[in-house]
């Protein structure tokens, strides 16, 4: 059997102190927690929880570049196509940033509360800067409404509010403090030149002296200046997407004192983009904005904002006005042609399409077969072929050697195309009334005469 050794007072005494220890220690514990839940018992900041998607209206309030100025006021609204700032002035607003103040909102987080008159002894309101605050966030959605007082910042990511002027203010993650008043304000705008959305009915650039007018008509687009001519469908469409994203290249200054001193008193280009909802989006382009480089100055019309657009900007808003011109001689389509008639000094060609063959007759006399691979050769050249140089100028009538008119199969002349050439081995030309040179290579094969076409038959 084990012996058992008798317990000296020294240790009994020793266990009752701990245990004594510990249940006070518990008891405290228990006490702290019960009668201060508002310290960390929750890091909820909102009653109702922001409704993010839902809110329609941001207004924010912070303090001026300096001391002296006042505070400055930002107001967003949101409609069907998007977030606008509308205060101070007007202007298409950038929705991802104006959604991270929102978020940055809706995800406050507490990690200290303080009933108002807790903070008497410290200073009060005024020590973490809530008595009069000069930075506010206030949300606004169908049916609800929040407003933000923001505060002093602490230490480690960390910053007082208030909200709705209740009772008890709170410490929080600081990163509405970050959005709300260390960002810069004009972040939360569009840099878009064009923010509409609706599609363009109308292009317009008055880039010195010359005006270039592109006009859509149903799903086809031509121009009305400086000539009035077919479009090249291919460069509208890539004008029309640069329209839809280019954005400026940075900004300069908001309501600027002299817009001479940025050239747009008296603006070097205007370019409008009308919208078929009929919005009217004007692009002023002032003076250069550097000695290094072509980048320029330039504001949208209506919008005190000056900005920097950049060169590479400035080509594809403002190309050469021939890359907007279609060509091609003709924007016939050979499948809709019946017949053509060619006329020259030498006499009367027509060329009858039958089923899958043609046909000549050489000034009214019968109709014979001839060579349908020469025929939709001519027509590709005049419909197809790209020309390798456009002038916009009067058809040099002395150099013209001939005409071809295009018939539909009722009858009615489709297209009438002048060719000129310069010499017997020079350059052709082609013109079809709209006051534009497709100039062709010497090398081009255009069969007009009807020796030319006897000869090709036999």
């Amino acid at each position: 059997m084990a012996e058992v050794w008798p317990m000296n007072g020294r240790v009994v005494l020793l266990i009752w102190v701990v245990a004594i220890g510990l249940i006070l220690s518990a008891r405290v514990a228990w006490q702290a927690s019960s009668e201060a839940p508002t310290a960390a018992s929750s890091a909820l900041v909102h009653a109702t929880p922001i409704p993010v998607d839902d809110v329609d209206r941001v207004e924010i309030r912070r303090p001026g570049p300096s001391q002296e100025s006042a505070s400055i006021e930002v107001v967003f609204e949101r409609n069907d196509e998007g977030w606008r700032q509308v205060e101070p002035f007007e202007v298409a607003a950038d929705g991802f940033a104006v959604r991270r103040v929102v978020l940055a909102a809706a995800d406050l987080s507490a990690t200290r509360r303080n009933q108002v008159e807790e903070l008497a002894d410290g200073g009060g309101l005024e020590r973490v800067e809530l008595a009069t605050p000069d930075s506010n966030v206030t949300l606004t959605w169908p049916g609800g409404r929040t407003s933000i007082d923001l505060g002093a910042r602490t230490v480690a990511g960390r910053a007082w509010i208030r909200i709705d002027d209740r009772d008890e203010v709170l410490v929080v993650n600081d990163a509405l403090h970050e959005q709300a008043v260390e960002d810069d304000p004009r972040n939360w705008r569009s840099r878009r030149l064009f923010p509409g959305d609706a599609e363009i009915t109308e292009f317009r650039s008055a880039n010195g002296d010359s005006v270039t007018r592109l006009l859509r008509d149903g799903r086809r687009w031509s121009m009305t200046s400086p000539a009035r001519t077919r479009a090249d469908a291919a460069a509208i469409d890539r004008l029309v997407a640069i329209v839809g994203r280019i954005e400026h290249d940075g900004f300069v200054t908001d309501a600027p004192k002299e817009l001479s001193r940025y050239g747009l008193e008296d603006p070097a280009a205007i370019i409008d983009v009308v919208r078929d909802d009929g919005e009217v989006e004007r692009l002023l382009i002032g003076g250069p904005a550097g000695l290094v480089g072509r980048g320029r100055f330039a504001m949208i019309d209506g919008v005190p904002t000056v900005f920097r657009i950049d060169e590479s900007t400035l080509r594809g808003l403002l190309p050469a006005v021939a890359s907007f011109i279609d060509s091609t001689g003709t924007g016939v389509d050979v499948a809709d042609v019946r017949y053509l008639v060619i006329d020259t000094e030498q006499g009367r060609v027509r060329l009858d399409r039958d089923l899958d063959r043609w046909t000549l007759s050489i000034d009214d006399g019968p109709a014979t077969p001839t060579s349908g691979a020469r025929v939709e050769a001519l027509l590709a050249i005049l419909s197809s072929t790209a020309a390798t140089e456009l002038q916009i100028q009067a058809f040099p009538a002395r150099l013209q050697v001939g005409t071809i008119v295009l018939h539909a199969f009722d009858g009615r002349p489709l297209d009438a195309i002048r060719i000129a050439r310069e010499s017997a081995d020079g350059r052709w030309a082609t013109e079809n009334g709209d006051g534009v040179l497709r100039l062709l290579p010497a090398s081009t094969i255009m069969p007009l005469t009807p020796s030319g076409w006897i000869d090709a038959s036999r």
